[in-house]
């Protein structure tokens, strides 16, 4: 598949306790999208992808991976640790 369109690298945002806002994410996500946003960009250099744990980044690629789907557009994610890669 090729890409084509702007993909908006997000994010990823967290609430006063310092988790990861999840909801935020998902509202960021539409926003972006019906905006006009080909598709997402997650856990690349400005999701703070080094700083979250395993568990973290999973539950943000599940967030993001549902709303794609539902919008039918591509979600690119990095893997940015030998983690990400299993």
């Amino acid at each position: 598949m090729m890409l084509t369109g702007v993909h908006v690298p997000l994010i990823t945002p967290f609430d006063r306790t310092g988790a990861v806002a999840l909801g935020a994410l998902e509202n960021l996500a539409h926003e972006v999208l019906a905006a006009g946003a080909a598709g997402v960009v997650t856990l690349g250099t400005t999701a703070e992808a080094g700083a979250l744990s395993g568990a973290e980044r999973a539950s943000v690629l599940d967030v993001l991976n549902a709303v794609c789907l539902r919008r039918d557009v591509p979600l690119v994610a990095g893997a940015n640790t030998a983690e990400d890669l299993r």
